[in-house]
């Protein structure tokens, strides 16, 4: 993945751990330094696969009723479990991914089974770590290197976490900027986001 898709698809998806965490008790904050861009809520919106550039996405299908429906249905069901990982539809609309951390429970398998035959298929994928412990972990990492971490979040499939790096920092790479973590880094080369002026 480009590192311009893969600042589109965190600025696509993201939230400001930073600034959203706080926004009831801070109306005026501005974001004064790097932050955590984390995915949505698990079960939330989908990712759409590799985050398109603005003009492919105008030729990608639309997401079908039925499609929200399967998303809709597993928030419903299982949206405060901590096991429950990001949902992902393919750019192709021909597949929606739900994802575990763990077994599965039975009524998800059983919900991506009834869509068999159907117009697309619904497949549920083991993750290696839960989203939660990856978003945290991220803010960690973020609040700890300013200046070599731009942003970070977990990455879509559960196995690690998305490093953001600054350009003038970049080539040394995680492990001689000193960045450890007991989970997979992927390190990308990415400019600190632009602060949003205070309206």
């Amino acid at each position: 993945m480009g590192t311009a898709r893969s600042a589109l698809l965190l600025g696509a998806v993201a939230c400001l751990l930073a600034g959203c965490a706080s926004a009831g008790a801070d109306e005026d904050r501005t974001l004064d330094g790097p932050v955590a861009l984390v995915a949505p809520t698990p079960g939330g919106p989908p990712l759409q696969g590799p985050a398109p550039l603005p003009e492919e996405a105008l030729g990608l299908p639309p997401v079908t009723a039925e499609m929200h429906a399967v998303l809709d249905e597993v928030q419903r069901r299982w949206g405060g479990h901590p096991d429950l990982g990001q949902p992902e539809i393919s750019r192709d609309r021909a597949l929606v991914v739900l994802r575990w951390h763990g077994t599965p429970p039975p009524g998800l398998s059983a919900l991506a089974g009834s869509r068999d035959g159907g117009t697309f298929e619904v497949r549920v994928e083991e993750t290696p770590f839960r989203d939660g412990e990856l978003v945290e972990e991220a803010g960690r990492l973020v609040r700890e290197n300013p200046g070599v971490v731009t942003a970070a979040g977990p990455r879509a499939a559960g196995d690690g976490i998305v490093v953001g790096l600054h350009p003038s920092v970049a080539e040394d790479g995680p492990e001689r900027l000193g960045l450890t973590s007991r989970f997979p880094l992927f390190p990308e080369v990415m400019d600190a986001p632009v602060p949003i002026p205070a309206g």
